[in-house]
Parts: C-alpha cells; structure tokens; sequence
C-alpha cells in the first residue's frame, strides 16, 4: 500500500528528515520519500500490517500533527 501523508510545517529538511526517520522506525514500513515542496511524505507498506490511524499516532506522538492522509494515486 502508498499512502500520502500531509504533516503541518513540514516545510524544510530537518523536519522532513525527523518525520521520515519516525516511519523508517516503524515494522513492517518499506519505503518512504519526502516531498518537501508538497510538505508531505509518501510512505509503503505490506497491506494489513497497519492502519492509517496508527501511522498518524506514531507522527502525532513525537510533536508533528497530521494534516491529512489519503491513498497515493
């Protein structure tokens, strides 16, 4: 699955980068690619390993907030 993540102020590497290593943490996760001018990250991941909920918990619980998630297409 590819879902595109919008996170607030994500504007600039060093948060991009933090958001990035938060999903590269998480099992199960097999790719992710910043988007720095859209402020969002596109991230891949096995179908049913998790859900979208639990993606934005792991973002919201280290300080970033999730704007918006939807499929990538």
């Amino acid at each position: 699955m590819k879902k595109v993540i919008i996170v607030e102020g994500m504007d600039n590497l060093p948060m991009g980068s933090a958001v990035s290593r938060i999903l590269e943490g998480i099992s199960g996760v097999d790719k992710v690619a910043l988007n720095l001018e859209e402020e969002s990250i596109v991230v891949e991941y096995g179908r049913g390993v998790f859900t979208e909920e639990e993606l934005c918990a792991a973002i919201n619980e280290e300080g970033f907030e999730v704007l918006e998630i939807f499929d990538e297409g």
